[in-house]
């Protein structure tokens, strides 16, 4: 007598048969929340069958959802868009020059470069000087501009120190200093810069200007082009 594999059907004309592994869902979506909600009501009791304010109140709360699901996913498209759209429009700021709140600049080489940014008064400020200072923090040239009106001043330092020398290209800090109601403070004061390129900025894909000699700043930071 012949035994018979009783693992192994294939000798009668059988095929062994693994059933395929099914995807479990982790969310539950529209179609999903329909298919809930018919067989609920295919299975309600006839004698107790669901109250119409609480079907109409399911009803809402499945349309809330969907609404927010669409919603979220639009925003998503927005922010994806208006981040191409700032980083094609920065890609043209390269080489182009910026202006920037702050008090650090950068020198460049040759007989004509200089610096040039702007005095941001927020009131009439009297005794106003200005200290450029250089990498090491000597103070290189100091120029007394005095009483000055409310606004934005603009300023140049041409590159020379007080004795009248060219200064090396490098890293400079133009600070102002004034007086206001009787006390001396450091008035606030905005810088050019070059744009050396552009980048995005990691996950939060901010758009980020890398400017010549100096640190990065965000695109959202730039008050003027020029």
């Amino acid at each position: 007598m012949t035994n018979v594999n009783t693992t192994d059907y294939s000798n009668i004309g059988l095929q062994n048969h693994t059933a395929p592994s099914r995807e479990i869902k982790k969310e539950l979506g529209q179609a999903d929340f329909l298919a809930l909600l018919t067989t609920q009501l295919a299975n309600q009791d006839p004698l107790t069958p669901v109250d119409n304010k609480e079907f109409i109140s399911q009803m809402s709360q499945f349309a809330s959802v969907d609404s927010l699901q669409s919603l979220v996913t639009k925003f998503d498209d927005l922010s994806t868009s208006l981040t191409s759209n700032q980083a094609l429009q920065a890609s043209s700021l390269v080489g182009r020059k910026v202006l920037i709140s702050g008090e650090k600049a950068y020198l460049m080489a040759g007989e004509q470069s200089r610096i040039s940014g702007q005095l941001n008064l927020d009131e009439d400020t009297t005794n106003i000087r200005f200290e450029i200072k250089d990498g090491s923090g000597q103070v290189v040239r100091s120029i007394e501009v005095g009483a000055q009106e409310a606004g934005d001043i603009d300023f140049v330092w041409d590159g020379f120190n007080d004795g009248g020398e060219r200064m090396p290209p490098g890293n400079y800090t133009i600070a102002a200093y004034g007086q206001l109601g009787g006390k001396s403070e450091q008035l606030k004061t905005s810088i050019v810069a070059q744009v050396e390129s552009v980048s995005l900025g990691g996950a939060d894909g901010k758009v980020l200007l890398n400017l010549t000699g100096l640190d990065q700043v965000e695109f959202s930071e730039v008050k003027e082009i020029g």
